[in-house]
């Protein structure tokens, strides 16, 4: 493995486990095997390689979430597929998973990758609820009925709050977020 990527999990097992601001480069180095100078090399800041090990995260969990919602068949398999998706991401990726639970640096929200992934899912909405199988929300709306109770139920979960994992309780939170969702007529 790559000494970049060491560091990138490293950073992410360090980041989810004591926090970004309690985390500190010394600990992430050691815990990679590195040098200062290869830190450094790859990452200027400590704030950089967050973004990084943020920025990875997300990319990870919104690739797994395309996938199953994109190749659904219907609006039913899609809002219980991506519900139930998050969950066994969560739940396979606790350190990744709590890392996405903490702050947002600056700047993922707009990259271009970010951006296309939420055309893809809004468009994906769109063609549904142009034909009636999902109510027409807003994004924000939309996002908070879909996942909402999920990520609640997560955060909970990656906490120490909650015992049950996600995963075992995707299934009812799938049907309610399409309760939420879908058309009555559908």
């Amino acid at each position: 493995m790559k000494i970049r990527d060491r560091l990138l999990l490293a950073a992410e097992r360090q980041f989810a486990q004591q926090g970004p601001l309690e985390t500190t480069l010394t600990q992430i180095r050691d815990a990679a095997g590195a040098s200062v100078g290869a830190l450094y090399h790859h990452f200027p800041d400590k704030a950089d390689l967050y973004r990084e090990v943020w920025a990875h995260a997300l990319a990870d969990y919104q690739e797994h979430f395309w996938v199953v919602v994109g190749e659904s068949t219907d609006a039913r398999a899609g809002v219980t597929a991506g519900v139930i998706e998050h969950l066994r991401w969560v739940t396979e990726n606790q350190y990744r998973a709590t890392v996405l639970n903490s702050a947002r640096p600056p700047g993922v929200r707009e990259s271009e990758s970010n951006r296309e992934f939420l055309r893809n899912v809004m468009r994906w909405w769109r063609t549904h609820a142009g034909y009636g199988a999902v109510r027409d929300l807003d994004f924000d709306l939309l996002y908070a009925l879909w996942l909402g109770p999920a990520q609640e139920y997560s955060r909970h979960w990656l906490g120490g709050e909650i015992r049950t994992a996600p995963i075992d309780v995707a299934r009812e939170l799938a049907d309610a977020a399409w309760q939420a969702l879908g058309t009555p007529n559908d």
